[in-house]
């Protein structure tokens, strides 16, 4: 049993990483990059989290929340964080008002998940309000 969550810990691990890694890229994207690294992180998300970016961003509320709810809590604190810097980029052509509503869907079942409380969840709730 200890293995198995071991496992799971590092694999939970692994993504937050790849998350980090993606946040730290959206700030350098160019126009000519924008759709190919929206499909990349489509791609990446839906190896990793069976769920693609397009595809969460299709799901109606209560089909996002079923799709999300055994994420791990971490990795959907982290998705919030690249998801917001997409949001931000105006280079990245995509439906900001559904991932505006995405967003705060992930925010909402992470603030209910979550025992810590986070400021910069907030503020990103804050801003999309």
């Amino acid at each position: 049993m200890e293995q198995e969550n071991d496992f799971i810990e590092r694999e939970v691990k692994k993504i937050i990483l790849f998350l980090r890694n993606l946040f730290a890229k959206i700030s350098g994207v160019t126009i000519n990059e924008e759709k190919t690294f929206v499909n990349t992180l489509d791609i990446e998300l839906k190896e990793k989290l069976a769920v693609g970016f397009y595809e969460l961003l299709n799901l109606e509320k209560k089909e996002l929340e079923i799709k999300i709810k055994d994420i791990d809590v971490l990795i959907l604190d982290e998705l919030i964080k690249v998801f917001h810097e997409i949001y931000k980029n105006e280079k990245i052509v995509i439906d900001r008002t559904r991932l505006k509503n995405v967003l705060l869907i992930i925010i909402h079942t992470v603030d209910d998940r979550s025992r810590t409380f986070s400021f910069e969840r907030q503020e990103i709730k804050n801003i999309l309000k």
